[in-house]
């Protein structure tokens, strides 16, 4: 059923869902319809311009998130109207403890977007592009990163960087930061292009935000994990797109020579007649030899000069590469196409995915990769499994909670993403326990040589090795999350406090 006004949810999910009108304080409890006329105080639920859905086939749908590794069975979901009903419900939910958690389509592959016995604000309900010019897009942010890329390109326009998976939604990607773009090496992270945010904090306050206004909060939503509040809406920086791109692709059964070329690519990347976006993608279940992806992207007016040119003192794999042009649109929703295909053909939803992404420092990024590659097996790499390696400009990371490798260790930070999917769909407690020791191993490895977490991904963690992640900026996380959450009801399936 969807509630509006005085009607709100149950305490856990049933086959049917029985209306509440409020909560009762004094004894935690919800109070139903039926109850109502014997109870002597509750709260009743305040009108909302949206809906408040809480029947059960909604519940269970919002019961796990795209990782089918975590379940917390949520109370209601809220389908916002307005950016008021979101500030009403946590204003509503604040005083009682009652958690609350958002998402523009349960892509978290942990929990993080979930609230056992929560209340899930569903942004997607809130998705107009209000204006797109060559200073920004303002846009709701329940817009997939998708729509903003096909309403922006009959423009000639296109957000500054595009992750390699558009089907986001772009609050979702602000709050963990925004990397592995297909586009730019350089550009990253998506909270690093973005001019200002509208948020709804814990404590139910509609604040804007900037680098310049209201800064403490704007820092505390970059990557902020939606501890500090709801973002709303944003603004975000757009570039001319380009008509075409250039992609390279050709193996490399030698590690080294791919790094080697990798580099010596991406170092010359900023100068005409170099390459957009450089990395290293295997995708649909290969292991090894390791792939290289180099796109140059370009207008009709102006192809990119031959092979030999763009190559020019790499390695005979490079040099023999081949390549295909295809139009803009096409190559940056790559990706979407085939994780399309897994879904028609493969089960995409009901698999499980033990995903790690780990961003590693320029002087050991190679030995750990080297070292991890020829031991994946089987069990680590299904046909619908991607391995991305890439740098990215480490200077471009100044948002203080996206923690990435000492600038000491070079110039470029590298991500390393291994996106386990399981051969067949869940459950498989023995396969999850599996996986999760092994990206506990592999964070630990990680951290040992400066590199850390990307946190999309499964890692399980205890409060010690959440402070171990953010390090010295721990203490000002902490305290942000009490100063902009000081019911601490926000994103509590990341458990960090």
């Amino acid at each position: 059923m969807s509630i509006d006004r005085r009607r709100f949810l149950t305490g856990t999910a049933v086959a049917t869902a029985i209306a509440v009108v409020g909560f009762d304080p004094q004894h935690r409890r919800w109070i139903t319809e039926a109850e109502a006329a014997t109870s002597p105080s509750f709260a009743n639920v305040p009108a909302l311009d949206g809906r408040l859905v809480m029947d059960s086939g909604t519940i269970a749908a919002n019961s796990h998130d795209e990782g089918n590794i975590v379940s917390n069975v949520p109370c209601a979901v809220l389908y916002p109207g307005s950016v008021r009903d979101i500030q009403t419900m946590i204003r509503y939910c604040g005083p009682y403890g009652i958690k609350v958690a958002t998402n523009s389509g349960k892509n978290s592959v942990f929990g993080q977007t979930l609230a056992s016995g929560g209340l899930i604000i569903n942004g997607r309900s809130l998705n107009t592009i209000h204006s797109i010019t060559p200073g920004g897009a303002d846009v709701d942010a329940g817009v997939l990163w998708m729509d903003l890329i096909k309403a922006a390109y009959p423009l000639g326009l296109t957000p500054a960087t595009v992750t390699g998976y558009t089907q986001l939604g772009i609050a979702g990607t602000l709050s963990i930061g925004g990397i592995a773009s297909t586009t730019s090496n350089r550009l990253l992270p998506q909270v690093n292009q973005i001019q200002q945010l509208e948020v709804v904090t814990g404590t139910g306050d509609i604040v804007h935000c900037s680098p310049s206004k209201n800064s403490e909060l704007f820092s505390a939503m970059c990557a902020g994990l939606g501890q500090c509040g709801v973002i709303t809406r944003a603004t975000v920086n757009m570039i001319p797109a380009h008509q075409f791109v250039r992609l390279y692709r050709g193996p490399y059964t030698d590690i080294s020579a791919l790094f080697a070329d990798i580099r010596m690519l991406a170092n010359r990347g900023e100068r005409p007649g170099g390459f957009s976006w450089v990395g290293s993608v295997n995708a649909a279940g290969a292991i090894l030899p390791m792939t290289l992806w180099a796109a140059v992207l370009f207008n009709q007016d102006a192809p990119p000069p031959p092979t030999a040119v763009l190559m020019r003192g790499c390695s005979p794999s490079a040099q023999i590469a081949p390549f295909v042009d295809m139009n803009y649109l096409d190559y940056v929703l790559l990706v979407d196409t085939l994780v399309d295909t897994f879904k028609a053909t493969l089960g995409w939803d009901t698999l499980i995915k033990p995903w790690i992404n780990m961003l590693l420092p320029d002087d050991g990024v190679e030995q750990f990769v080297g070292s991890v590659m020829p031991k994946l097996t089987l069990d680590d790499v299904s046909p619908t499994t991607f391995i991305l390696v890439t740098p990215q400009l480490r200077s471009s990371f100044t948002r203080p909670l996206l923690r990435v490798p000492s600038p000491a260790s070079g110039p470029w930070c590298w991500v390393f993403g291994i996106l386990t999917n399981s051969w067949t769909p869940g459950p498989n407690p023995d396969f999850t326990q599996r996986m999760l020791a092994r990206n506990y191993a592999l964070w630990k490895s990680a951290s040992a040589i400066g590199g850390t977490r990307y946190l999309e991904d499964a890692v399980p963690f205890t409060k010690s090795d959440w402070q171990t992640h953010y390090g010295p900026v721990y203490p000002q996380f902490a305290a942000w999350k009490q100063r902009f959450d000081p019911y601490g009801i926000l994103a509590p399936g990341s458990a960090i406090f």
